[in-house]
Formats: C-alpha cells, structure tokens, sequence
C-alpha cells in the first residue's frame, strides 16, 4: 500500500491533475514530504531496510523504473535533499559500519 502511493508521486497524469490549482499542488507536496518524512522516521528507527531507502533515493533522482521522465522534477529533488537530511547522519554511519564489518571478514 506504502509503495503504490509513493508511485503515484510519479505518475504523470496524477501530477497533472494536482498541478491545477495552488491548493492542490501545495497539498500534493505536503503529501509528497509527509511520506518521505514517514520513510526517514521508518529506517532512523531500523525498520525500513537500507535497500528500500537507496531505492526511494533513486526514484526521486530519476534512477529508477518508478521515475521514467527524462527530466527530474524539481519537487522530487527537493524531496530527495529532505529525506537526506532526516537520514544522512545513520546512513553514513550504517555504511561505515557496513564497510568495518566488510574489512574485517576479509
């Protein structure tokens, strides 16, 4: 359910329709940030996997199937810099850890 509503953020047709009015384009960015608010509270609370955040990273950067526009929109971006900023400081320290763990085994 969590993921066919974030894929709606990237259906064109959707966008289109939100984009009629100020009022509907502000609330669809309010949604927009409330779900990637939600996603950044899930993995700072190591319950959203690490690859399923790359993955929400990647959509919003237009490196995804979810994202096929050849142009990256400005609100995805902007999303992607807000989530970065909730998560950065533990995903930086989840891929040191990573990265220990890996030099150690070897």
């Amino acid at each position: 359910m969590c993921k066919t509503c974030f894929e709606k953020f990237f259906d064109k047709e959707e966008v289109k329709k939100h984009n009629e009015t100020l009022e509907r384009a502000l609330n669809f960015k309010d949604r927009l940030y409330g779900n990637l608010n939600f996603v950044g509270e899930l993995y700072r609370r190591k319950i959203l996997p690490e690859q399923i955040l790359v993955t929400v990273f990647n959509s919003l950067l237009g490196k995804s199937d979810i994202n096929q526009d050849e142009t990256v929109n400005d609100l995805h971006v902007e999303g992607a810099i807000n989530l970065m900023n909730k998560v950065g400081y533990n995903y930086e320290a989840n891929v040191k850890a990573s990265s220990k763990k890996n030099q150690s085994d070897k």
